[in-house]
């Protein structure tokens, strides 16, 4: 009974993971190389205060609850060292949103392919959404690591942490957003599956 209950949760959070996903491909800023636009209909999305910290924010939530919805729906048990998996998971969602990858692939992936194209984006608003998007679920395993006593995760997401901090040193407010956004999905966490997630 245990089981089922927990492959329910596993579901219910991931259908909240996607449709965190999808409120941030609705509101993030989609930052498409000019070699890309000009070779596709893709309209580049400016970037508004509320786009930048909304997105990182919902990216981070997305990242944590799909990790832990598929562990839970996988009916295993969710080690701290897998949910190094989420600032991974955020970052790719977050620089393919953001970057325009998922509006026009087949124009904006050569584009990126291009040394130049691909600086700017890490350097732009893609790489700031893909730092706050990190930072946040960055806050997951650092939870899991710590309740687990599981130092060698403990020090990697705090290297993770750090690294995210200083790529979007710029963007405070992204990067606060992103993290209490990652807290709340973690204490979500905390409360519907404590088996897993309290010590």
């Amino acid at each position: 009974m245990t089981s089922l209950r927990r492959r329910l949760i596993g579901l219910a959070l991931l259908v909240v993971a996607v449709a965190a996903f999808a409120s941030a491909v609705d509101v993030a800023p989609a930052v498409v190389p000019e070699s890309a636009a000009a070779s596709a209909d893709v309209s580049a999305i400016a970037a508004t205060p509320f786009s930048l910290i909304a997105a990182p924010a919902l990216l981070a939530v997305g990242a944590v609850l799909l990790v832990a919805g598929g562990a839970a729906l996988a009916g295993v048990d969710l080690s701290a060292r897998t949910t190094l998996l989420a600032p991974a998971v955020g970052a790719v969602v977050a620089f393919a949103v953001a970057a325009g990858v998922l509006a026009a692939p087949a124009a904006v992936l050569p584009a990126l392919a291009q040394t130049d194209a691909l600086a700017a984006a890490i350097s732009g608003w893609p790489g700031t959404i893909a730092a706050g998007a990190v930072v946040g679920a960055t806050v997951a395993p650092v939870v899991r690591a710590a309740t687990t006593e599981d130092t060698i995760t403990l020090l990697a997401a705090a290297a993770l942490l750090l690294v995210g901090i200083a790529a979007a040193a710029d963007s405070p407010l992204a990067l606060a957003a992103a993290g209490v956004a990652g807290t709340v999905a973690v204490a979500l966490l905390w409360a519907v599956d404590p088996a897993t997630w309290r010590p």
